[in-house]
């Protein structure tokens, strides 16, 4: 018997009704639906694309539809939202198909009254989209939210301050990012680095696999899925693959085999920093899924130590799976009560690898919750929790060890501040060297990647 699917935007609306995005991880709460529909790619576009769009896709519907999102049912609402954002932000996908499954699903699982409210509210939003897609450079820019760098959807009434006299006000609602967040990008980086980086934190980021190349290179991994008809793309500068996923990595025989590992080129890069050699021994103190510490085996050769940690114990369980499945027997996890009694045992020990929590400025874009539950004086509790780590580091470096310190961050508060504070207290330590990555968009040369932040701390 055929399985029967649910459509990509009915999957799309559960999930979006069963998320409180201040408190859920959207990916795995996604991906206990996208079995159940035959376009899980679409789903998962529409339900991120949604989120990381949403002060702009809420503006619209105010505006347009003349109604406010107090007084529209939060699961009515949400449907909107779905409709406004394909109008808006899928050019391509007919207008028709939008409007009809809207009103079809508020009529199914509400009332014909209901239904009509939303056809109303979405041909109100479309009566007032002059262009859904139109050229940036061409049109006035208060009234075109940007699609990417070269594109937007162009509309009839003013959504968008003025980005002469207020441009942090325009980049915040055109990305729908905390006005706070894009001041301080302006004050730091400009407007000529600011606004690209508002564009990469609202991509659609790739999948990036980093091939396990005890097993198997990136040619041969980049063989293997385009023989499956698997749209796989390979950057032989730093030899990782990327492909368009159309549905869950973690059901690809590749991946059950510990052929790869998903992990942005940003992160597998800062571990490169630390120039791991086979045979070290390393502690990973906040090690949680697991990334890092794979990236440090790799480059070990699997031979040495790995003494993997975290304080979060449920995550440091993906941690030990993420080992088995690569077959890296180097990794040992720790739990956090008795990493420190371990560590203190050690004959020698060449690294601490401190990946602190952080604001994940970085990787706004793969993390789609992070920009709405982001606060500014949130900002100093992540300092003292990064601190404190700092702390517990040096209590337990040996002679020669290094400290690693990292972030998904690119507040240099976190970064730079953070390091030059550590470096005036412990003179012991001096800078071996540190690395800013913003994010960027794809280009014909490059892989689009997240934004972050690596510094190797060495003893003299």
């Amino acid at each position: 018997m055929t399985p029967r699917f649910t459509t990509a935007r009915k999957t799309a609306w559960l999930v979006l009704n069963q998320c409180d995005i201040m408190r859920h991880d959207t990916s795995e709460l996604l991906g206990k639906h996208l079995a159940h529909t035959d376009r899980p790619g679409q789903a998962t576009d529409i339900v991120f694309g949604v989120i990381r769009n949403q002060t702009a896709i809420d503006r619209v519907i105010s505006r347009c539809g003349n109604v406010e999102i107090d007084r529209v049912k939060p699961s009515i609402w949400n449907l909107l939202r779905i409709g406004v954002y394909e109008l808006v932000y899928a050019p391509k996908t007919a207008e028709y198909a939008i409007l009809n499954e809207a009103v079809e699903l508020a009529g199914k699982k509400a009332t014909k009254k209901t239904a009509g409210f939303v056809n109303a509210v979405l041909r109100a939003v479309q009566k007032n989209i002059d262009a859904r897609q139109a050229t940036l450079d061409d049109a006035d820019s208060q009234k075109i939210l940007p699609q990417n760098p070269e594109f937007g959807c162009l509309f009839n009434i003013n959504l968008l301050a003025d980005p002469k006299t207020d441009p942090a006000g325009h980049l915040s609602k055109a990305f729908s990012l905390p006005n706070w967040l894009v001041t301080q990008w302006l004050d730091v980086y400009g407007w000529e680095q600011a606004q690209p980086i508002c564009f990469a934190c609202n991509r659609h980021p790739s999948v990036t696999l980093q091939p396990n190349t005890l097993r198997i290179s990136a040619e041969q991994l980049h063989q293997r899925l385009t023989e499956q008809g698997i749209d796989c793309q390979i950057n032989t500068e730093n030899t990782t693959c990327c492909i368009k996923s159309s549905g869950q990595i973690n059901k690809m025989q590749e991946f059950l085999d510990g052929l790869f590992l998903v992990q942005d080129i940003t992160a597998a890069e800062a571990m490169k920093c630390v120039g791991a050699k086979p045979g070290w021994t390393i502690a990973d103190l906040c090690a949680a899924p697991g990334g890092k510490s794979m990236a440090l085996a790799m480059d070990m050769q699997d031979e040495g130590l790995i003494l993997a940690s975290d304080k979060d114990k449920k995550r440091l369980q993906k941690v030990k799976q993420n080992a088995e499945r690569m077959r890296y027997s180097s990794i040992e996890v720790v739990s956090p009560q008795h990493i420190e009694h371990k560590i203190r045992k050690l004959k020698s020990l060449d690294a601490i690898v401190l990946d602190v929590p952080c604001s994940n400025t970085g990787v706004l874009a793969r993390r789609v919750e992070a920009r709405h539950r982001l606060k500014n004086d949130s900002i100093d509790s992540l300092l003292k929790t990064q601190q404190q780590l700092f702390k517990q580091a040096v209590s337990l470096c040996q002679q020669k060890t290094h400290i690693v310190y990292s972030t998904c961050s690119i507040d240099p508060r976190e970064n730079q501040q953070q390091i030059q504070q550590f470096l005036s207290q412990h003179t012991q330590f001096t800078l071996k060297t540190e690395k800013l990555t913003l994010p960027i968009l794809k280009t014909e040369t490059l892989f689009d990647h997240d934004g972050g932040y690596v510094a190797v701390l060495q003893q003299k």
